[in-house]
């Protein structure tokens, strides 16, 4: 189903709901630039994803060097070990590795900075809403 947005000269498919909210915002609340074709967002959209894709990979390789440097003694190397992991589970890649839990479970509880602790936290609650994925054979 296509719709044609009052204001904007373009047809949109309405098959991809992020965009039509875009449409929408450009096409009703900003009437003098209308919103660009579908066409151009959705293969910006892909580029993006795609490159984000391709960083999560590289956090993902970085594993074993993450759980090394929990144990760094600089406040901000530990805060981004545990954001990392967070990334990782909110992105569906993290790791289902006990070490990973274990090191992350002591950040959370033992650490002796609170934005650790927190930041280790939040890690935590990534990894029990997005879940875990077992590794890859290579």
């Amino acid at each position: 189903m296509t719709v044609l947005m009052p204001g904007a000269p373009t047809r949109h498919d309405d098959s991809h709901e992020r965009l039509r909210a875009l449409a929408f915002w450009v096409g009703h609340h900003q009437a003098s630039e209308p919103a660009p074709p579908v066409e151009s967002r959705t293969s910006e959209w892909k580029a993006r994803e795609e490159a984000i894709s391709r960083r999560i990979s590289e956090l993902e390789s970085m594993v074993p060097e993450l759980k090394r440097l929990a144990s760094d003694r600089r406040v901000q190397v530990r805060t981004t070990v545990a954001k990392g992991f967070a990334m990782l589970a909110q992105a569906g890649r993290g790791p289902a590795d006990r070490e990973v839990w274990r090191v992350l479970l002591d950040m959370s509880r033992y650490d002796n900075d609170p934005v650790v602790r927190a930041a280790a936290d939040e890690a935590l609650g990534a990894f029990e809403q997005y879940g875990s994925l077992a590794r890859r054979s290579r």
